[in-house]
């Protein structure tokens, strides 16, 4: 089960898949030693399968709705997810992301529907943005003007 803002997402067989990318470059070039670049962790990708009963076509509507909502930005809609692998993954908010389908399976009298959702403000953001708040806030001024301080010197001084 899978719930975006409380609301449960249709269906029956419902499957969530949940993966990120550790992201890494070899830097070994031609040698035999292994050199790797960490490239942090990105963002985890929700995956989720739903079989929805053809008579429940007003639950696919609405799945369909929620999946092309705009908030007042302009922007996709950020949902809270509530799932058992969501949560073991630290999954708390994503938003609709790539293809939405429904495929009609007519022994199952039902649409497979599939959709993914990604992460938004993963672990690793939110750790940068608090290593950035901090990195504002311990930055001293340097230098305040001193291009007009020079210039007042220069014609404060008698001289040809």
């Amino acid at each position: 089960m899978i719930t975006l803002n409380g609301w449960q997402v249709p269906g029956y067989e419902t499957k969530v898949k949940c993966g990120f990318k550790l992201a890494g470059e070899d830097l070994s070039g031609a040698g035999s030693f292994l050199i790797n670049a960490d490239n942090g962790i990105k963002a985890a990708i929700l995956t989720v399968t739903t079989k929805v009963p053809f008579v429940d076509v007003t639950q696919l509507k609405e799945l369909v709705t929620k999946a092309k909502a705009l908030d007042e930005n302009g922007a996709r809609v950020a949902y809270t997810i509530n799932c058992d692998v969501a949560s073991a993954f630290k999954v708390r908010k994503a938003k609709f992301d790539g293809e939405v389908s429904a495929i009609e399976e007519d022994e199952a009298k039902a649409w497979m529907v599939s959709f993914r959702l990604t992460e938004l403000l993963s672990k690793s953001e939110r750790e940068q943005q608090q290593l950035d708040k901090t990195a504002i806030s311990n930055t001293q001024v340097v230098a305040s003007d001193g291009h007009n301080e020079v210039q007042d010197k220069f014609a404060a001084q008698d001289g040809p």
